[in-house]
């Protein structure tokens, strides 16, 4: 009996489709009739499918761009493909036992999805998927393209658990969506070769989906490329060599001109259905209602454009490695721009034609228990971002305001009343092109940096620190504690553990372990810009007592939630304020004060950290004495003595 059932196991094991051993090579599905501008959707089929497969089951997927080098031996690319004979000569020469192809066509209302997997050896079709009508928003949204994956895996024995169909059905998330469509984007951009934009795209879709493997190495290769370092070895005449670098800079600004022109608002409207009573007209019955709005910037589409500014920052490094900006012409660049469309914008509050503006009306309507519209009012919008100078993406994480329902009738409000979504832009509130979202209080989520956090070790002795990814650079995000001729704040090694230790010049700068650095002003700069903020001198450049008590946001959001004192400041204001800031970054700086010959100070009130020129920058107040104002984070003078802490900025 035992040997029966053993049997019989057996036996349905090997009836069994054996997913380890088939090896899939994944073809773009041919275009036909596709525009310019709808180019990448093969590609974004293509990506779409290989997810899919790689998560749902264990088939071998063969490498894309290994795939795409034996198609370009062969002199041919995905669209030339002809007949499933075609691609199975080219499946064989990279070892699939199964290739997956299709086509996409267009027609007046709608696409035609076909795909179909076959047997290389034998030529037959194992899976397909027959002809679907799809809508351009069910291939934007990866809704059509889950399902084509859900069909074909059935079709090949994988087995999908009810959550694994759920999700496959389901809407896929913002963060996927968007990374397929910048990796497909990316795809066709090298393949046209634009570099830049490639680039561009890819660090997009990384960011966004930071396991899609494909996203990470193409940018990998590219960016060691784009820089274009070496082209005066090849390029001997200058005037030559310096059209390929205007070509470039002029490929660069389009690039991401384009990209913030294009985009759908990257903002979620939330609105409130409190509805508070702001006036009572008691002579003229009537009173005015309102609502609380909120619109919120779209953190994971903000950290993805911020990092695909990488690009651009990457063309910058190769123009100063040429050595000859100048002699060009081009030591201005990139506030200085070469075509009409320059995104890149001197100063923080200038405001220009490539400013990505969008103006929105959003009608909502006010409706009683008998279903009758008694107020309607529109909001109106206005969500703008633009890219500094320094490669920084500038944007305002939150908008709140007020819809006020003016005079409603007092005889038509009754005891229950609904808020409606009315229209957005004249139109109905189906084709907006971003989420508006209704709450049942008057407390909206609060913007989220979605930075990325890790940890490293310092070999010398040992010690993990934190780290965190801002912009284009990565900090640390606490004081280093590394024993090299430091002191602890008033020789108390508890305050080493928590504020780090305290160095003269000479010492920090040679403490920061290898492959970091102590930053330099610029670089501090920098930070402050990626957070929003500004930074000044501290020393004579406060002019004017406006000056003096304007709030500067960056030392506030760089803070750490807890461990500083409140203060006030007669100069700016007169009651308390809380110290405490709100690291919405994650650096969480902590005021761990400075030292001198005798002397130790401002701890709990102030944190110092030291600059690569042998100056400071600090947090908390603006000026290192007595004097606290708002939220600062300001440079000091260069080459002063004392103790302060350090934050190493990764080379």
């Amino acid at each position: 009996m035992k040997k029966q059932i053993c049997f019989l196991v057996l036996f349905l094991v090997l009836a069994a489709p054996c997913q380890e051993q088939m090896s899939l090579a994944v073809f773009e599905p041919q275009g036909k009739g596709l525009s310019k501008d709808e180019m990448w959707m093969p590609s974004l089929v293509q990506s779409s499918i290989v997810a899919d497969f790689n998560k749902y089951s264990r088939i071998t997927i063969i490498d894309k761009q290994n795939l795409e080098a034996i198609i370009v031996e062969q002199k041919r690319s995905p669209s030339a493909i002809t007949s499933d004979k075609d691609a199975i000569a080219i499946g064989n020469l990279a070892n699939a036992s199964h290739i997956l192809t299709g086509k996409i066509t267009k027609t007046p209302n709608a696409f035609m999805l076909e795909l179909a997997v076959t047997d290389v050896k034998t030529g037959e079709r194992k899976a397909s998927h027959s002809p679907q009508a799809v809508t351009p928003s069910q291939l934007e949204d990866l809704s059509a393209l889950k399902e084509a994956s859900a069909d074909l895996l059935k079709q090949l024995g994988v087995s999908l658990t009810d959550s694994q169909l759920a999700e496959l059905n389901g809407p896929a998330a913002f963060a996927q969506v968007q990374a397929q469509t910048a990796l497909a984007h990316g795809v066709v951009a090298e393949r046209q070769g634009t570099s830049v934009a490639a680039l561009s795209y890819f660090y997009q879709a990384a960011a966004f989906d930071h396991t899609l493997i494909e996203a990470v190495k193409r940018s990998s290769v590219m960016s060691a490329n784009i820089s274009g370092i070496n082209i005066g070895d090849n390029i001997r005449n200058d005037i030559v060599w310096r059209k390929k670098w205007i070509e470039q800079l002029k490929e660069t600004e389009e690039t991401f001109y384009k990209i913030i022109n294009s985009a759908d608002p990257p903002y979620i409207l939330y609105y409130s259905t409190v509805i508070e009573t702001k006036n009572i007209n008691y002579q003229k019955e009537t009173a005015d209602l309102s609502i609380s709005l909120n619109l919120l910037a779209n953190a994971e589409w903000f950290t993805a454009m911020q990092r695909s500014l990488k690009a651009a920052q990457a063309v910058m490094d190769g123009l100063n490695a040429t050595g000859r900006k100048k002699d060009w012409g081009l030591d201005k660049w990139p506030e200085q721009g070469v075509t009409e469309t320059n995104p890149v914008v001197d100063g923080w509050e200038e405001r220009n034609k490539s400013s990505k503006s969008y103006n929105i009306s959003v009608g909502f309507e006010l409706v009683n228990q008998r279903g009758r519209v008694i107020g309607w009012q529109v909001a109106n919008l206005n969500p703008s971002f633009k890219i500094d100078r320094v490669f920084v993406v500038e944007f305002n994480p939150s908008q709140s305001g007020i819809l006020i329902f003016n005079a409603v009738n007092a005889n038509d409000i009754s005891d229950k009343l609904t808020i409606r979504l009315a229209s957005v832009n004249d139109a109905s509130p189906k084709t907006a092109r971003f989420p508006i979202i209704a709450v049942s209080t008057k407390e909206f989520p609060e913007y989220k940096v979605q930075n990325k956090r890790t940890t490293f070790t310092d070999s010398r002795d040992g010690k993990k620190y934190k780290a965190v990814e801002i912009g284009t650079q990565t900090w640390m995000a606490e004081n280093l504690n590394f024993n090299a001729s430091g002191k602890c704040y008033g020789n108390n090694p508890a305050n080493c553990s928590k504020y780090g230790r305290l160095y003269n010049w000479n010492a920090a700068m040679k403490a920061c372990p290898k492959g970091w650095h102590l930053p330099s002003d610029s670089e501090v700069g920098t930070l402050t810009a990626s957070v929003g903020g500004e930074s000044k001198w501290a020393w004579g450049a406060l002019e004017s007592e406006d000056e003096f008590c304007e709030e500067i946001k960056a030392g506030k959001v760089l803070r750490a939630k807890s461990g500083w004192n409140s203060y006030s400041n007669s100069r700016c204001e007169k009651q308390s304020r809380n110290g405490n800031g709100t690291d919405l970054y994650g650096f969480s700086a902590l005021p761990g004060g400075h030292g001198g010959p005798g002397y130790f100070e401002d701890v709990g009130d102030n944190g110092y950290w030291w600059n690569s020129h042998g100056g400071y920058y600090n947090s908390g107040s603006c000026y290192t004495g007595s004097y606290k104002g708002k939220e600062c984070l300001f440079f000091g003078d260069d080459v002063v003595p004392g103790f302060f802490s350090v934050r190493c900025v990764k080379d």
